[in-house]
């Protein structure tokens, strides 16, 4: 028989392991250990997701893309400048005039041939076979002209010498054969008492100017750029028709840059930036020339290069990296 006192002993045992269990399982547990591996993954972790780039919730708004656009075309700029003014005006002479000029007329042989027929303007400014200009229009096949290219097309331009009498129809069967519909005169028919160009437009009403294989070129209307900015500069547009034989009519815009020095720079504005945006929309060769049509047709095409970079926002390397590549394509370009 058991014992009443060793029964109340035992429940009595039982009854403080149980007390002491509850009160045990009550304490707050200290913070589990946590290694340094899984610290350094952690914060891993949280510097990922604080670069991570922000998902949008939506696709960006036009104007948004807009405003970014702005903002990276304004960093090529800076760039571009900061480095043009580490080199300053001494080193950008120096790095201009380490590009010689050269006639290779082992590269330009219809050029030497058509030199004593009269079909070139000078001589000494040659006119590479690559990218040149074939006629097919008209009896000549010959034009001292060019193709060059931009970021936006593989024919942005046709850079080409000023017309000669006897070359005038050979410049408007170009520009029907090739559906021009701006041409860009940066030179006057007469600079420091010397004929820098023939007079190949109309510049008043009257009657059409007639040309040797039945050219005719009629005045439409003149009108003076419109400059969203107040300018020195002038620059007179032309509307014209041309017909050639066998050719649709045409119609064409000629800019005629009046106060452009012959080897010398324009007042230093935004005029040749509002004169080429004009003109940006254009799918045909843009037909540009000068007198010799190397010196002031290329430092447009230049400025034209450098603005579809930045409008592609494609960085703007060294110009002088353009300026050799366009001189592969109009030879001896800049002067």
């Amino acid at each position: 028989m058991q014992n009443p006192d060793g029964a109340r002993r035992g429940r009595r045992r039982v009854r403080r392991r149980r007390r002491a269990t509850i009160e045990e399982e009550a304490k707050p547990k200290p913070p589990a250990e946590v290694k340094k591996s899984d610290k350094v993954a952690k914060q891993q972790v949280a510097r990922e997701d604080v670069s991570a780039p922000v998902k949008r919730s939506r696709a960006p708004s036009p104007a948004e893309n807009e405003a970014e656009d702005a903002v990276a075309k304004k960093v090529q700029v800076k760039v571009f400048v900061e480095e043009t003014l580490r080199k300053g005006v001494q080193g950008l002479i120096a790095e201009f005039k380490g590009m010689r000029r050269m006639n290779d007329f082992t590269l330009m042989t219809e050029f030497v041939q058509q030199n004593p027929l009269g079909r070139n303007r000078y001589k000494d400014v040659g006119c590479l076979d690559n990218f040149r200009v074939i006629l097919t229009i008209g009896n000549v096949q010959y034009i001292h002209a060019n193709y060059v290219s931009t970021p936006v097309s593989a024919k942005r331009f046709i850079c080409t010498q000023a017309p000669l009498p006897k070359t005038c129809p050979d410049f408007w069967n170009m520009v029907v054969q090739e559906k021009s519909v701006a041409i860009l005169m940066l030179c006057n028919f007469i600079e420091q008492n010397a004929k820098k160009c023939a007079e190949y437009f109309p510049t008043q009403e009257g009657p059409p100017m007639a040309f040797e294989g039945d050219v005719y070129v009629s005045f439409k209307k003149q009108e003076m750029f419109n400059f969203p900015f107040e300018t020195r500069v002038r620059i007179q547009i032309t509307h014209l028709d041309v017909t050639v034989p066998g050719q649709p009519a045409h119609t064409c815009a000629h800019y005629h840059w009046l106060d452009w020095p012959d080897r010398g720079v324009p007042e230093a504005d935004l005029a040749p930036i509002a004169l080429l945006g004009k003109l940006k929309d254009s799918i045909t060769p843009i037909i540009v020339h000068c007198s010799a049509g190397i010196g002031r047709t290329g430092s447009i095409v230049l400025i034209q290069h450098a603005l579809e970079l930045l409008q592609r926002n494609q960085p703007l390397l060294e110009i002088s990296t353009y300026l050799i590549e366009l001189r592969k394509q109009r030879n001896n370009s800049i002067q």
